[in-house]
């Protein structure tokens, strides 16, 4: 069976590669002070001259990278049994690599390429979390206001009864909120249970803000708060205020999406995971909630191809494109990028956790580079959205369905050798390596991951 896994995946992938973006990328125009990951940093007004946008002067480096990178990234999918793939890779002044691999339907033989629709699995709690953000910058969200205030019922440990539960605590998951049986119960039921009768139930013994526990709960009620702040449903809200003003085919959930044609199948291992059209019916068990109460969507479900979700990541990464519905101050987006919550490693612990608000930030992808971003899996895909704010770069990469091995510091390796890859290739100067120092983290093995740390979400 593995050897016919094998075979399977390299006639999938070595037959349904499409052609890498190589035109020429445009010259490089002075950048309107990009935002900054720290406020201690001055204006990044030397942008055009950093090491990483020297191969964009040199037609030459530039299309020798452009070119090393299509067989590179060919060989990782056909190592990690990717059914098909999209990779964007971006700097600051726009796209700069694309490539698609594989089968978006492997039953009809529709290739992935670059209008491909993928649901993003969690790394949709990123892009809440800008939407949250978002609007907290408008005065509309104080992502230090009670919980039970905002949301309407109550959300309180009961070990814990004078002590409110905020949204911060929701974007570092650090609220307390678990996913207890009565969430996988509740989010699978239809119609879905209400929020009061999920949450009452989801509580570990730890105060609020003390320790970390990674919850698809705790990010999906998340859209709950930005309905509040809003004051309409969150698919609606989203739909109307977010992704009509981009002009892109997104939502979060299926039936909301236009060109349903266009949208991926998952796929584990050689066998169909999910077929999309049965995703028809998802968004419609959560209008039963009343409006602020939502705890389903912002989690896990948003559909998106690659180079629309490259918009947020380039938000994400403080060199948006000019106009952008989703603006976040200064400030904030540093929250985004820097660590508002961290514990060391210990005994006990998988790997090292350092969270900003909404994301994921790691020192173990690329070497001398503090990346953010978040990973995803879910139903047998295998995603990844990584940005470096200092230089404003970043890719992100799709699958419909890829080996979900993790290494020791908790990245998906698919992500990692694809993340080592592009930066390998066009933005680290030649000589230098992408690879961080063995022993630079402390680690247990991989197989003593807790199960706090899997992106996985539970089937609704």
């Amino acid at each position: 069976m593995r050897l016919f896994a094998v075979i399977l995946t390299l006639a999938l992938v070595l037959t349904a590669c499409a052609v890498p973006a190589s035109a020429p990328a445009p010259e490089p125009e002075p950048l309107p002070q990009p935002l900054l990951a720290s406020p201690d940093l001055p204006q990044r007004q030397r942008a055009a001259a950093l090491p990483h946008t020297l191969w964009r002067q040199d037609p030459e480096a530039r299309q020798a990278a452009i070119q090393s990178l299509p067989l590179v990234i060919e060989g990782i999918c056909i190592d990690n049994y990717v059914t098909g793939m999209t990779l964007v890779v971006f700097d600051a002044w726009g796209t700069v690599y694309q490539q698609s691999c594989g089968y978006a339907v492997v039953e009809t033989g529709r290739y992935a390429d670059e209008d491909t629709i993928y649901r993003i699995a969690s790394i949709s709690k990123a892009v809440t979390a800008m939407l949250a953000l978002d609007l907290a910058g408008q005065g509309r969200l104080d992502l230090d206001g009670d919980l039970t205030e905002i949301m309407g019922v109550p959300v309180r440990n009961p070990l814990f009864p004078d002590q409110p539960i905020t949204p911060r605590h929701l974007l570092t998951h650090t609220s307390g909120i678990v996913d207890s049986s009565a969430y996988g119960d509740g989010i699978s039921a239809f119609p879905i249970w209400p929020l009061e009768r999920v949450v009452s139930r989801s509580f570990s013994p730890y105060a609020p803000g003390s320790r970390y526990s990674y919850t698809n709960l705790g990010m999906g009620m998340m859209a709950g708060v930005v309905e509040s702040a809003a004051g309409e449903w969150f698919p609606d809200y989203t739909r109307r205020e977010i992704f009509a003003p981009m002009g892109i085919d997104a939502a979060f959930g299926y039936s909301d999406i236009q060109h349903k044609d266009r949208v991926a199948n998952i796929y584990t291992g050689t066998g169909l995971s999910v077929y999309m059209p049965s995703w028809q019916g998802m968004m419609g068990k959560y209008t039963a909630l009343p409006l602020g109460q939502l705890y389903g969507l912002g989690h896990g479900d948003l559909f998106i191809t690659a180079a629309d979700l490259s918009r947020f990541a380039r938000i994400l990464a403080g060199c948006p494109q000019p106009g952008e519905p989703v603006k976040l101050t200064p400030e904030l987006l540093r929250q985004m990028q820097t660590v508002q919550y961290e514990e060391e490693p210990t005994p006990e612990s998988y790997t090292e956790i350092k969270r900003g608000l909404g994301t994921h930030i790691t020192d173990q992808l690329v070497a001398n580079r503090r990346m953010v971003g978040h990973q995803g899996n879910a139903y047998g895909s295998i995603c990844g959205m990584f940005v470096d704010p200092a230089d404003h770069t970043g890719f992100v990469f799709l699958t419909n369905g890829a080996w979900g091995g993790k290494d020791e510091a908790g990245l998906y390796y698919v992500n990692r050798d694809i993340a080592r890859a592009v930066y390998a290739a066009l933005f680290t100067p030649p000589g230098e390596s992408v690879e961080p120092a063995e022993g630079s983290i402390a680690v247990t093995e991989a197989e003593d991951a807790p199960q706090a740390l899997v992106e996985a979400e539970p089937a609704p």
